[in-house]
Formats: C-alpha cells, sequence, structure tokens
C-alpha cells in the first residue's frame, strides 16, 4: 500500500452476524486503492460473531474490535458509540458498513473521489438488494434533493455512507452534546445526513449502486418491498413513529440550522390538531425526493395518519 493512499476508518456494528460476517468483511477490506481501517463494536453476540472477530484480528493488523461495555439494544446506539468513540486522527475519510452486505470493489475509491470533485462532506449511493432465492432489485435513492428532505428521510442505506472528518467530526459533537436530542433518533444514517444538510454542506447521492444489500429474516430495516414490508412501515406511520423521529431530528436541525421554517415545522409538529395538519401539507412538496412519496406523505399529513 502507497503512503499517499487514501485512508478510510470503516465502522461496523455487530450483533450475531457470523453467518455473513466472513464475505462483508473481505469485501471491505479488498477495496481498491484505499487504506482500511476495519473498526468493529459486538453488541453481545451469542452466535460466535465476537469469537470469529478477535480471532480474525490477530490475523488482520487493520481490524480492530473495541471492547464490549454494556449492550446497546439497537443498531443504531451501537453506530453512536463507534462514533464517539473512534480514533478520527490520520484518516481521510469515514464510512458506515453494516454486517450482512457485500462491497463492489471499489466503492470507496468511486465515493473519495466524488467527495474530492464535487467537494462534498457526505457521499451515499443505490444499493441492489438481493434475496437467498436469486432475486435482486435495484433500490433508486438518487432522486433530486429536495429543501428539507433530510428532515424527513435519509440518504439511503447508511451502508453506503461516506463521510468527511469535518462531517464525522460534527456527527460526534452533536452526540456528546448533553442536551441534544441526537443519541434519541433511531436511525444514524439518517442523522448524519441530517446534519450535513442543515449546516448547508453538500451530499452527494450516487445513482451507480455500490453495495450488494443482503436481505433476510432479521434486517433491522430492509428494503421496502412487497406487501409485509410496506405494510410494517404502514404501522409504524399509524402508531406516530415516524412523525416523532421528524421531530427529533428537526430538533437537532434547528439548533445548528439558519433555515427560518425548521422551528415552524416543528411546532406543527408537535400539534396535531386540524390547522397544523392543514400547514403541514405544504412541506411535502419539499420533504421528500421520490414524487410517489411526496404524495403519499401529503395524503398522510391531510388525514392525520402521519
Amino acid at each position: 500500500m502507497k503512503n499517499d493512499a487514501t485512508k478510510v476508518a470503516v465502522l461496523m456494528a455487530v450483533k450475531n452476524g457470523i453467518d455473513y460476517l466472513p464475505q462483508q468483511i473481505d469485501s471491505i477490506l479488498n477495496q481498491k486503492q484505499c487504506e482500511i481501517a476495519l473498526i468493529v463494536s459486538d453488541d453481545f453476540s451469542t452466535d460466535g460473531s465476537a469469537e470469529f472477530l478477535h480471532k480474525y484480528a490477530t490475523e488482520k493488523s487493520n481490524l480492530t474490535v473495541l471492547p464490549r461495555t454494556v449492550s446497546f439494544g439497537s443498531a443504531a446506539k451501537n453506530f453512536y458509540r463507534l462514533i464517539m468513540e473512534a480514533d478520527m486522527d490520520g484518516f481521510d475519510f469515514f464510512a458506515f458498513s453494516d454486517q450482512d452486505d457485500l462491497w463492489l470493489p471499489d466503492k470507496l475509491t468511486r465515493h473519495t473521489q466524488l467527495a474530492r470533485e464535487h467537494h462534498a462532506d457526505g457521499v451515499s449511493s443505490n444499493v441492489v438488494a438481493f434475496w437467498p432465492d436469486g432475486r435482486e432489485r435495484l433500490l433508486d435513492k438518487a432522486q433530486p434533493q429536495r429543501e428539507l428532505d433530510y428532515l424527513f428521510e435519509s440518504a439511503g442505506p447508511g451502508c453506503t455512507y461516506l463521510m468527511t472528518p469535518w462531517l464525522f467530526d460534527k456527527l460526534r459533537a452533536q452526540l456528546l452534546e448533553e442536551n441534544s436530542r441526537a443519541k434519541e433518533t433511531a436511525l444514524h444514517d439518517w442523522l448524519a445526513y441530517a446534519v450535513c444538510r442543515a449546516y448547508g454542506h453538500k451530499w452527494i447521492i450516487d445513482n451507480q449502486p455500490t453495495v450488494k444489500y443482503r436481505q433476510h429474516q432479521t434486517n433491522v430495516f430492509g428494503a421496502n418491498v412487497g406487501l409485509s414490508a410496506k405494510w410494517a412501515r404502514l404501522q409504524k406511520l399509524k402508531q406516530h413513529w415516524y412523525r416523532n423521529e421528524v421531530i427529533k431530528i428537526a430538533k437537532v436541525c434547528h439548533k445548528i440550522s439558519t433555515h427560518p421554517g425548521i422551528e415552524t415545522l416543528i411546532g406543527l409538529l408537535e400539534n396535531k390538531d386540524r390547522s397544523s395538519r392543514i400547514k403541514l401539507f405544504f412541506y411535502a412538496a419539499k420533504a421528500r425526493r421520490k414524487m410517489l412519496d411526496r404524495f403519499l406523505l401529503a395524503f398522510a399529513l391531510l388525514t392525520g395518519l402521519f
């Protein structure tokens, strides 16, 4: 490896992933033209994942397994631990990784080039979802960004994210701030995208897929494909999980953004009367990247489903 190779710290949260870890780790450590440091946090796996990781770390000097502390209970909280504790010194970029996907060999090379060419602090991409029966499907997340989409959705699967040290430091600062709502948010990838956009910095969503996104029964949030997946997300919508997450994200962003509409949005979200629903309706056009999602959000806002 040349001394001038791009140095990337890859953060991986693990929980009972032994069936997929060997392939995924190899796909990360074999990235082209980058010097990789893989930093892993295991959330008290019971399937042999921890033992595998510690053994593999004795063979790979660029694999670090953080010591166990407490059980996190969710992938996001495990990632927050990684963000707060990972060594930042000497890295050109930081990336998130799930335990069960497959990275295409030039993922990091492509995304580091995009970040530099476009002076972007965040990069993500489309993915190809794949199932045990051999099915594959492109998941397109690369629609044009909207004015406030970062308050209502992530930039796509977090396993594609690449961040500059500037963004990583800002994300860490939010998690370390005593009165921030950041640690309460349920999705680390959504939070990272929101922090970047709230500061007014550029985020690139690459239309070329760079990750094969494995689908199985234990996905935390998998591809939104099929009736069962859509039904599960509808239930979260009806239980106001989504609305509550938007409020948390908006409160984080309000503290760091100069956008005049965020404070108004928070007030409308915290009121559930008819007048507030009607006013929220007019946010739908700038709240989601896909046109269908904008229509569905507008409908949910008007009917009180959101």
